[in-house]
């Protein structure tokens, strides 16, 4: 049987966390990894993998203040057919004989890197199981551009049309004119994404509370605005994630895109999207900005 649309995995591979979009279902999943437990293994745990020598956990078995840092381009070349190998067998629990057609985004950083990271993914071994797959990759933040376009404006493009993609590491800033991408309006920000304010706010809860905590955790109780210790809520922990919510936002717009500023105040729309979007919400925008509809998911429908 040949690949239907239904059959491509869409995978948005984020430093925070995977977002997918599969035969007809979207979820999403801690990047998180970590070596497995001897117990585990011992006891024949499913979310345990076998991967190029190494035993791992994946997704949120994984989370936790030993898993892996997930901030750079090393990491998802290594981890990333393990990651795409999770979904595959959470959505499909019988062999998969097939190549499987993988569509999936690289920051424009990254990109000089794309036919090493495509042939990483073409031939995925797993638990000594080999998937093929077919991989197409998109520079991120474009996905939410076709995504806008499609869904808000009948297929349409403006004449220039932005998708401002604040990732966990990486802001990516990608133009498009009169339907194509301008290479010389693209850019990226590596460490200016979320994890620049995770990091401190990492270190305050552990300095806070004489604890340690991975960045996916801190991660989580950001985005959660809120944080119980002892049964009681923690207001000053509240109070802190708002104070460096509005460090994080002046930081972008007054410093890190100062250089963009002609180009985004000259875009038709501007459309932001990605997991780190949801800290601007809130803040007053100029008539040609706008939330994606579903900013976290933007990318991967797109896709």
């Amino acid at each position: 049987m040949s690949n239907t649309l239904k059959d491509v995995l869409k995978i948005d591979i984020g430093y925070s966390s995977c977002k997918i979009e599969y035969k007809g279902k979207t979820a999403v999943f801690p990047t998180a990894i970590s070596f497995a437990s001897d117990l585990g293994i011992t006891y024949g745990d499913e979310s345990v993998y076998k991967f190029e020598g190494e035993t791992y956990y994946v997704g949120k078995d994984a989370v936790g203040t030993e898993s892996f840092s997930t901030t750079n381009y090393k990491f998802l070349l290594k981890f990333a057919p393990l990651l795409i190998y999770h979904v595959l067998k959470k959505f499909d629990d019988h062999k998969i004989e097939k190549p499987v057609i993988i569509k999936t985004g690289l920051s424009i950083n990254d990109w000089s890197k794309k036919d090493e990271f495509e042939k990483r993914l073409k031939n995925i071994i797993v638990n000594d199981e080999t998937i093929d797959t077919v991989p197409s990759l998109i520079p991120q933040g474009a996905g939410a551009i076709f995504n806008y376009v499609k869904e808000s404006l009948d297929g349409k493009f403006p004449l220039k049309i932005i998708a401002l993609d604040f990732g966990f590491n990486t802001i990516n800033l990608v133009t498009f004119e009169n339907g194509k991408p301008v290479r010389k309006l693209t850019s990226g920000y590596p460490g200016h994404g979320v994890s620049s304010i995770v990091r401190p706010f990492t270190k305050y809860l552990e300095g806070e509370f004489g604890l340690s905590f991975s960045e996916i955790e801190a991660n989580k109780i950001f985005v959660q605005g809120s944080f119980m210790y002892d049964g009681e809520e923690q207001q000053q922990v509240a109070d802190k994630i708002t104070e460096l919510k509005s460090q994080f936002v002046k930081k972008i717009f007054n410093s890190v895109l100062v250089n963009d500023k002609k180009n985004l105040s000259t875009a038709n729309k501007v459309i932001l999207c990605g997991g780190g979007s949801v800290l601007l919400q809130g803040v007053s925008f100029p008539k040609n900005i706008e939330f994606a509809k579903n900013p976290i998911f933007a990318n991967v429908l797109g896709f």
